[in-house]
């Protein structure tokens, strides 16, 4: 057992150490060490090193949270979105190989040819977006920016007094509340609301924006999208403005969107509550006038509940001004903005390339990680959407054609389906998607106390039990793959918390 004392006397090592190694290590109690990640003994027990520690430091795998490699940039990141979808959970990055009535095999940079039984597999994935991944994460907090309505152009650093300070009642009162980065996430457990976090020049015309939303109490927050956060005249300082002036915090209340110009300038915004949505437009006129303005649809009821967890994922397309909404892999609703108005002389608000979020309710703690930032190839759905109990649906790449049916093998580069109305065969570099039949899967298990989940770059993640290993490879034991030789080069991240609650993975004191 590692006691927090022996824990602290090492992070009380850290402070004489003048330069910073690129691997972060976090325990479960909030602690971290910076150092070298070398691997894994039996036990299993991760190894430990730093230049200023005469030897190298064991760690049992269950104290541990995370383990960030090379600060979450990859050395070697994966080429391909392409990748094969587990029962458990676990999303493998290859290429596909072979598929018969009993296996598959996927042809991996990081593992050689990995041979996986059919009924561990829910999906075949080999073209899932079409286009180029700007941003899988967050790993680290460098690039992101916090904004308020005190401090619009960006909040000031903190000073080193407070840098410690949790964001508990005992922060001074007249001090904008601000986000929390640990591990893999981003946490929002403040009791008031108003703060921005966005990250800028990442979306492209026709872009993807997918991230999982935890909550525990009367979600209510904005997500801004196709942003370029123009500042409005009251934040400008050739106006006569001091955006970074100190002003008393100015909050707003749920469901108050005037402040969300001032935030994220021209970009469309969504409102998401627990049992409906809104959909804004966001302007700042030449003068620095802001404006919004809610985009008029139908109802668009939903059930997200007081607390729970979500994957969202917003498909916008600024040529032709579709915006779609899928909520856990499921079609919500599509707005339409090609419609040109006297009063709106451009069909499409949102004029930049950044997003962001903000919490527009107090005491409503919340967390966003596995945030995912892609050009999207313009498909409107997802093969998951019709997914059936008794057949597979293959989704073509063309975002529109999808055929029913039992797919009996993959040879020659084609994959070949059995439907209702004869045979047909696909070449695989037309498929976006395969869902298998629901009613042919295994139940997935729950994972073991000792294993691990590694994380790679731009997308995957795979878990297993740590063997052996060093710096650059580890050896793991997969549920539904057998033995693994993995190779790091594309991890970003080695995680060690196995719950499958969002509530308990949840360390509010971080």
């Amino acid at each position: 057992m590692i006691l927090k004392t022996s824990i602290s006397w090492l992070l009380t090592v850290l402070l004489v150490s003048a330069a910073e190694s690129p691997d972060i290590l976090r325990f479960s109690n909030g602690d971290q060490l910076h150092g070298a990640f070398q691997g894994f003994i039996e036990g299993p027990l991760a190894i430990w090193q730093r230049d200023d520690l005469t030897a190298a430091v064991e760690f049992k795998c269950e104290t541990l949270r995370h383990i960030v490699l090379q600060g979450g940039e990859p050395q070697k990141p994966l080429t391909s979105l392409s990748h094969v979808a587990l029962v458990n959970g676990d999303r493998i990055p290859g290429t596909l190989v072979s598929l018969d009535q009993e296996f598959l095999s996927i042809d991996t940079l990081f593992a050689g040819i990995l041979k996986i039984p059919r009924n561990q597999v829910a999906m075949i994935a080999p073209s899932p977006l079409g286009g180029r991944v700007y941003y899988h994460g967050p790993f680290v907090e460098a690039g992101w920016k916090m904004a308020n309505a005190s401090y619009p152009d960006g909040m000031p650093p903190l000073s080193p007094p407070a840098a410690d300070d949790k964001m508990d009642p005992k922060s001074p009162p007249d001090e904008p509340r601000r986000w929390q980065f640990s591990g893999s996430a981003w946490y929002w457990p403040s009791k008031s609301s108003g703060t921005a976090l966005s990250l800028e020049n990442l979306m492209s015309d026709r872009s993807v924006l997918r991230f999982d939303l935890a909550w525990k109490n009367r979600l209510s927050i904005a997500v801004a999208f196709h942003a370029d956060f123009r500042k409005t005249k009251a934040a400008d300082p050739a106006a006569g403005g001091n955006p970074n002036a100190q002003r008393k915090v100015q909050a707003f209340g749920a469901g108050n969107s005037s402040i969300l110009p001032v935030l994220f300038g021209n970009s469309y915004i969504l409102q998401i509550f627990p049992t409906h949505l809104m959909l804004f437009r966001s302007s700042v006129d030449d003068d620095g006038v802001p404006r919004i303005e809610r985009v008029q649809t139908n109802s668009n009821p939903i059930r997200l509940g007081d607390a729970g967890k979500a994957q969202f994922e917003i498909r916008s397309n600024r040529p032709t001004g579709e915006i779609s909404l899928f909520i856990n892999d499921e079609f919500v609703v599509q707005w339409s903005e090609g419609d040109i108005r006297p009063d709106r002389p451009t069909d499409y608000i949102g004029k930049g390339s950044g997003f962001g979020f903000v919490v527009q309710n107090e005491e409503s703690p919340v967390k966003i990680s596995d945030i995912m930032v892609a050009e999207w190839n313009g498909m409107p759905d997802a093969a998951r959407s019709l997914q059936v109990e008794d057949q597979d649906i293959v989704l073509l790449a063309n975002g529109t054609d999808r055929f029913s049916g039992k797919v009996a093998a993959f040879q020659d580069g084609k994959i070949f389906l059995d439907g209702k109305y004869g045979g047909f065969k696909f070449a695989l570099d037309d498929i976006a998607e395969i869902r298998f039949a629901r009613n042919r899967l295994a139940k997935p298990t729950e994972m073991a106390s000792d294993q691990l989940t590694i994380r790679l770059s731009p997308i995957g993640n795979v878990s297993g039990r740590p063997i052996s290993g060093n710096r650059s490879s580890i050896q793991i034991v997969s549920a539904a793959c057998g033995v693994m030789n993995f190779q790091l080069e594309s991890a970003v991240m080695i995680d060690f918390q196995q719950s499958n609650s969002f509530i308990d993975a949840w360390d509010s004191e971080f």
